[in-house]
């Protein structure tokens, strides 16, 4: 039985993916691998900046904070755009806002500068992060949707190994000003290239609903409805959703774990390093970490795309599953190498990599529940709520959390005029994430137990924002009872269906009109 059966999806028998698709993904894929290489460049030069600006861990850490807090409060308003307005014009606008930005860091001067330059880079991932995911689904057909979203999802993982490798090689040999004028030439580019070859599919196109779910700003401004108050309503009707809210959660916790890892392993093996007698320099240390993160994200993230093909078969809830083992085996493996990393720096590279497996494995089946749980009107929404929910309680916070939790470990060590090592600080500190990848795991149990149900109710459910012909005189948003939105009118209203109509299974939905 293929994928989806459950809840009445089936491969659309005359829809094929050809050139059409296969370009517009290879674009957003390299908008992604560049988004990666840029945003670990502040990982793989952060030695030196240290140094350069003379800042404790807690200041380093913030570096990168920052732009996550940017790009994720910037996440839902993309989102909701995207919902409504060309998403391609949204994603080249973002571009060059990004490119020009991370240009711009290269002559900061001051650490304050590098500081609010790289909260305004956070406005291109913001753009594509949101939006690229449903231009997938809308482009592939639900049965080959996870195979494509984990080829977009490996420009993550490669792309923040690059940004280890290019930040850490260009600083040493030119100092870390030049590692930022990498990416904005190519970035420019990508920028020209969406305009041009990235369509904005129909929303739901390439479902196996048969129906159109296409929104036009006119209708919804003749509907009379408040965007702002829309915004807030749509975002807590997917936070009811069970298997929505739990999956969030659980890629806070992966989100926080990563976070952590990427921005403070690098400067954890130059100094334990030293203990173990293996000494490295920044840019081993970046150049190394970087390949291990490159071919561990070639193999999990593929490979999670197969696991959950093979585990459908037996059971839904797979996407789920997979998610929390990987989650469970990243705490076992991340305690072992941060431990081990001070007595044998081999044995930590090799459980460092088991960890990221873990770690990557689950990426694209995450992404995949949070499509299908939702109807297709709302996705880049979801997708965007995901973003937000996953970085602020995540990366935005896990590396300053870090950098404290460090710094306070050594002054509390000094009370007691005992001396530890920078090793010793960052090693204690890094057993939070591992705490908080249990927490991950169990996350996605919960979220395993609402799945089947919560993607019934999505994929049974239309969503239309239609034009009503009488003025409101009161219009209030409530949750119906598929815990999505839908509209009350007064009772001299011509119209009075509901803006999300269930359907019979086997019946072609009916899309209010």
């Amino acid at each position: 039985m293929p994928p989806g059966d459950s809840v009445g999806e089936q491969v659309v028998g005359s829809y094929r993916v050809g050139m059409r698709q296969i370009v517009p993904i290879w674009i957003l894929f390299f908008i992604n691998l560049f988004n990666y290489i840029d945003r670990y460049i502040v990982s793989g030069t952060l030695d030196l900046l240290l140094k350069d600006f003379d800042l404790t861990f807690s200041q380093g850490g913030l570096l990168t904070t920052i732009f996550i807090v940017s790009y994720m409060i910037l996440s839902p308003v993309f989102g909701f755009l995207g919902d409504r307005y060309n998403r391609s014009w949204l994603i080249a606008l973002g571009l060059i806002i990004w490119a020009a930005s991370t240009f711009m860091c290269s002559f900061a001067q001051t650490y304050w500068q590098l500081l609010v330059l790289r909260g305004i880079v956070g406005v291109g991932e913001a753009s594509y992060a949101a939006l690229a995911p449903p231009i997938i689904a809308d482009l592939i057909p639900t049965a080959q949707r996870t195979f494509y979203l984990s080829f977009f999802f490996i420009g993550t993982p490669v792309g923040g190994a690059l940004g280890y490798i290019i930040g850490g090689g260009i600083s040493d040999r030119w100092g870390w000003r030049w590692a930022f004028r990498v990416s904005p030439p190519v970035v420019t580019l990508l920028a020209i290239a969406t305009l041009f070859l990235v369509p904005n599919p129909e929303r739901g196109g390439a479902d196996n609903t048969n129906t159109s779910v296409q929104l036009t700003r006119s209708q919804e401004i003749r509907a009379g409805q408040n965007p702002v108050v829309q915004l807030f309503v749509e975002t807590w009707a997917l936070l009811k959703t069970k298997s929505y809210l739990f999956t969030t959660l659980g890629f806070s916790c992966l989100a926080f774990t990563v976070g952590s890892l990427t921005q403070w392993i690098p400067v954890y093996v130059v100094h334990a390093s030293d203990m173990a007698g293996t000494p490295y320099t920044n840019s081993e240390a970046n150049y190394i970490f970087g390949i291990l993160t490159c071919v561990a994200g070639f193999v999990a993230i593929p490979l999670g795309s197969v696991v959950s093909k093979f585990l459908e078969r037996y059971t839904m809830k797979a996407d789920a599953l997979i998610n929390a083992a990987g989650m469970l085996v990243s705490a076992v493996t991340l305690y072992i190498a941060i431990a081990m990393a001070p007595y044998n720096i081999l044995t930590f590279w090799v459980f460092a990599m088991i960890t990221q497996i873990a770690a990557f494995i689950g990426w694209a089946p995450n992404t995949a529940i949070i499509l299908y749980t939702t109807p297709a009107l709302m996705r880049s929404l979801a997708q965007a709520v995901n973003i937000l929910f996953s970085h602020l309680l995540g990366d935005a916070i896990s590396p300053t959390i870090q950098g404290e939790l460090s710094d306070r470990i050594k002054e509390a060590f000094r009370d007691f005029d005992i001396s530890i090592s920078t090793s010793v600080a960052l090693e204690y500190s890094f057993f939070l994430s591992c705490f908080v990848c249990v927490l991950g795991s169990v996350f996605y149990l919960i979220a395993a137990e609402n799945v089947i149900e919560d993607r019934a109710k999505a994929a049974d459910t239309v969503v239309s924002r239609r034009p009503t012909i009488q003025s409101r005189s009161r219009q209030s948003s409530v949750l119906n009872a598929t815990g999505f939105l839908r509209d009350e009118y007064d009772s001299d209203q011509e119209d009075t269906r509901p803006l999300i109509e269930p359907r019979e299974p086997g019946i072609q939905a009916r899309p209010a009109i």
